[in-house]
Parts: C-alpha cells; sequence; structure tokens
C-alpha cells in the first residue's frame, strides 16, 4: 500500500496542476465577466483616423475621417463609434458630397452608419451646392445612400425647403423629403 501512496499523490498534484493552468482567472476566483462588462472593452482605438475606401474599378468611392474610432467586436457583428465623423463621396476622381456629425456609429463593417448631433452635409463644391442639416441621418455609403425620419432643413442659394423624413441618392444628386414640406424661392 505504501507503494502506491506516492503514486496517487503525483498524479494528483498533476492533475490540480493541469485544472489551474486550464482554468482562467475567472473561473478560479468564482466570478465571470457579464455579457454587460465584457461588451463596454473597445478592441481597438484609434485617434486621428483617416480610412478611404475604393469602387471595384479600383477609384476612390469615399474617404471617412474621425477624430477618433473606438472599435468593438462581438460574436456576431460589430460596431465603431466615431467622434467628429467626416465623410467624402467622390464621383470620378472629384469630391461630390461631405458630411460632418458631432457623433457616429458605424455598424457591420462600415455598412451603415449613424450620424447624429448637428449633422450637416454638402454638395461640392459648396459654393452653389445645396446645404442640408439634420439631427441624425443612417447612411449606406457603399450604396451612397442616405435616410432619416426626422426634420431636415435644405439650403440651395437663397432658397429654402423644410421637411420631414429625407431619401438622398447621392450617386444620382437626387434628394427626395418625404412629408411637410416647405419651400421658400427666390426669384431673380
Amino acid at each position: 500500500m505504501r507503494t502506491w501512496l506516492p503514486l496517487a499523490i503525483v498524479v494528483a498534484l498533476i492533475s490540480v496542476g493541469l485544472w489551474f493552468s486550464e482554468s482562467p482567472p475567472e473561473q478560479l476566483l468564482g466570478k465571470r465577466p457579464t455579457p454587460k462588462e465584457q461588451n463596454r472593452a473597445a478592441d481597438l482605438i484609434i485617434r486621428g483616423a483617416q480610412t478611404r475606401h475604393f469602387g471595384t474599378d479600383g477609384t476612390l468611392a469615399y474617404r471617412v475621417d474621425a477624430d477618433s474610432i473606438t472599435y468593438f467586436q462581438f460574436a456576431r457583428r460589430d460596431r465603431a463609434n466615431l467622434e467628429q465623423p467626416r465623410i467624402v463621396f467622390y464621383q470620378g476622381e472629384a469630391p461630390r458630397w461631405r458630411t460632418e456629425s458631432r457623433i457616429g456609429v458605424a455598424h457591420n463593417n462600415g455598412e451603415r452608419v449613424v450620424l447624429r448631433g448637428n449633422v450637416n452635409i454638402w454638395e461640392l463644391p459648396e459654393r452653389g451646392g445645396i446645404h442640408l442639416q439634420t439631427p441624425s441621418i443612417t447612411i449606406k455609403p457603399r450604396q451612397e445612400y442616405a435616410e432619416t425620419d426626422k426634420v431636415v432643413k435644405i439650403a440651395a442659394g437663397a432658397n429654402r425647403t423644410e421637411g420631414r423624413g429625407l431619401r438622398a441618392f447621392l450617386k444620382d444628386d437626387r434628394v427626395e423629403i418625404l412629408a411637410e414640406v416647405q419651400s421658400i424661392y427666390e426669384n431673380k
């Protein structure tokens, strides 16, 4: 019986050692992070971010610049919080539309970007182009499409239009206001 005791102790120590080495500290301490706690930690933070996105033909389609981007990766999706985002859409080699806002959230690798906080969109060149203002807008950059159900103010020179809801087809330079439209036009 004495010959089995040292062998049993060695096997028990090896088993306990393997169990400790394979167990994360949270399990050893008896507590696990909640899903909410796991979602709080950013996977990546970029300050002074500048990204460029190209079309299938290799030309610059749009660029996104932001004071900072905080990126979160989840099990089935991702999210990037943007501070002071600026998006410029190109047609050919020339910039055609520019957006600015206080904050933004990009979902699913930038497929959908929600801009909030004093959103401004300018048709370029700014002189003679239209200027849109709204508190919030959703942009699908790859489709060059934007929409909102909020109040939108549009200025084009001395002309002013206001309404609720908007669909903007940026590639086609077409903007539709959906309801409660009021316009003031200046005759020259």
